[in-house]
């Protein structure tokens, strides 16, 4: 049983004290397994500019709010040296979490990153990577939330399985470097991650909760209708984006459904 849930025709196995399901590798056999140079290309094609504005342009992003120095040098850098100079502490961080031990989720529960599809602000075809609980997943996957992972540990994060969906598997490549890259937004050797529990725990009168749910229709519907409408909108022409806004969040949660969909299949065997 795994939390009063019926293990599927020995698709779930225990490890430890999680369950995983047997066809499942984790994020660290894809770190060793796939390609260096193919996951080094991948993570700067999709995350090469938001790391030029971090650390060349010396932009923050909204997730620092560490007030952490910037070294100031790198303003010198062309962006040839700076991609030169960025490529050496990817190929180092794989290194790094390639020999790193994995020590399994906090609290004791089974992590599972999947993909699904999704568009981005300009409206083009993309993907996202998400997690969620194993347990949770079976015992109620309607509501079982997508979780953060953003300020887990690297050890943690190595130990999520990833979903063996063809549509997962088609952008694996992606996969892992989406989930090196959120994992790693406080360092490639996690440097700053207690300077970001401190800050959190400043801001928030409160200890840093590790794996929140997120609501995924909040990213959507940040601001309410009328807070919406701006000075080069009419009322008609916002109206009209907003049921754009609601018709890409409905293509999202589809496709996020269906993937579960199938992961739940498999695990039932």
């Amino acid at each position: 049983m795994v939390s009063g849930i019926t293990v599927f025709h020995g698709k779930l196995e225990e490890v430890g004290s999680v369950w995983v399901s047997k066809d499942m590798k984790s994020v660290k056999d894809y770190i060793c397994e796939l390609d260096t140079t193919e996951l080094v290309d991948t993570f700067f094609e999709e995350f090469g500019e938001k790391l030029y504005d971090l650390y060349y342009r010396n932009t923050p992003t909204n997730y620092n709010d560490l007030h952490i120095d910037y070294d100031e040098s790198v303003r010198d850098l062309s962006v040839y040296d700076y991609a030169q100079a960025e490529r050496k502490q990817l190929y180092d961080f794989i290194k790094y979490l390639r020999d790193m031990d994995i020590t399994g989720c906090s609290n004791g529960k089974t992590g599972i990153i999947y993909a699904f599809g999704k568009y981005d602000i300009d409206y083009f075809k993309r993907w996202q990577a998400r997690l969620l609980f194993l347990e949770e997943l079976l015992s109620d996957p309607e509501n079982c939330p997508n979780r953060s992972y953003s300020g887990i540990k690297f050890s943690e994060v190595l130990g999520f399985r990833v979903a063996d969906n063809e549509y997962t598997q088609d952008i694996i490549y992606k996969v892992i470097a989406f989930v090196m890259y959120i994992s790693s937004l406080y360092g490639y050797r996690q440097e700053n991650i207690e300077r970001f529990y401190e800050s959190y725990k400043r801001h928030n009168g409160k200890d840093f909760e590790p794996y929140y749910p997120i609501d995924e229709r909040s990213l959507h519907f940040i601001c309410d209708d009328q807070n919406m409408i701006n000075c080069n909108e009419t009322a008609e022409s916002q109206k009209m984006l907003i049921d754009v806004r609601k018709a890409i969040y409905e293509y999202e949660m589809y496709t996020m459904r269906k993937e579960r969909e199938i992961l739940l299949r498999a695990l039932k065997g």
